[in-house]
């Protein structure tokens, strides 16, 4: 994925830095990233974003909308669970910039250094249980799933996870751990169900939208649903700082905000 800018405003000489347009509206939109000043150049390179699996779908969008605006730099992801990726940082694996699903990972991922500055919410998200095809056994709320012989929910480390049972303990269900099949993350907890021997799956709002027709969605209601926030933040070791800032800003920017509410997340506020 090429991603590449130029500067834009009044004509400058040639030897004149310009101040990347999209580095200013992360520092106004967010009061916590410093502007940066980026020409062509100091916006080449690659830098690897670490993300919410379940960001996979509009972040791939994204990123082919960066490309088509920016030809001239690379992007590449790596999506994984929200703890993975926290874990993977805090060991030094290369990361340029940290999407999370929880301000938990998030906020481990700050108490050990290594991200650069203050982070900034992106989006929000709730939950919807995802039942086969046709909803043949009649599940209409989480108390329904104590009927059903297997639920798929994400391992309890997995933001996906913990919202899950925070949603079924304020609903008073308890379901027996006989019941309970684990996914590593939420697209592998959504194909129990879509692939897998699962009855039902209760996975975020923006993962059951892509089930099509290989599943059915219950939707939760607000008086028992849990609603988490994605903070998004510069990895400290990051060496392509204008970049990564260009990218995040492009997220939390009308482009970005557009994509993630067209793919069923909530507004960051």
């Amino acid at each position: 994925m090429r991603v590449r800018t130029s500067p834009r405003g009044s004509r400058a000489s040639s030897n004149r830095r310009l101040v990347s347009p999209l580095v200013l509206i992360l520092a106004l939109a967010t009061g916590v990233a410093t502007p940066i000043a980026a020409d062509a150049a100091s916006l080449s390179g690659t830098i690897t974003v670490s993300a919410a699996s379940s960001l996979t779908s509009v972040f791939t969008q994204l990123g082919r909308s960066f490309a088509l605006a920016h030809p001239g730099a690379t992007v590449a992801f790596n999506f994984a669970s929200s703890s993975t990726l926290a874990t993977q940082i805090e060991q030094g694996a290369p990361a340029d910039v940290f999407a999370s699903a929880s301000t938990k990972e998030m906020g481990h991922v700050q108490r050990a250094g290594d991200i650069a500055g203050g982070v900034s919410i992106f989006a929000r998200n709730t939950l919807a249980i995802v039942v086969k095809p046709g909803n043949p056994l009649h599940i209409h709320s989480l108390a329904d799933l104590v009927k059903v012989r297997v639920v798929a929910i994400c391992v309890p480390s997995a933001p996906c996870g913990a919202a899950a049972r925070k949603a079924l303990a304020g609903s008073h269900v308890v379901l027996p751990t006989s019941k309970i099949t684990l996914g590593q993350d939420v697209k592998s907890t959504l194909a129990q169900v879509t692939t897998g021997d699962a009855d039902a799956a209760i996975v975020y709002v923006s993962d059951a939208r892509t089930v099509g027709a290989k599943g059915s969605t219950v939707a939760i209601p607000t008086s028992e649903n849990v609603i988490t926030s994605y903070p998004i933040g510069l990895v400290k070791t990051t060496t392509r700082r204008a970049l990564a800032w260009a990218w995040i800003a492009y997220v939390l920017g009308p482009v970005g905000q557009r994509a993630l509410r067209a793919a069923n997340f909530l507004a960051a506020h």
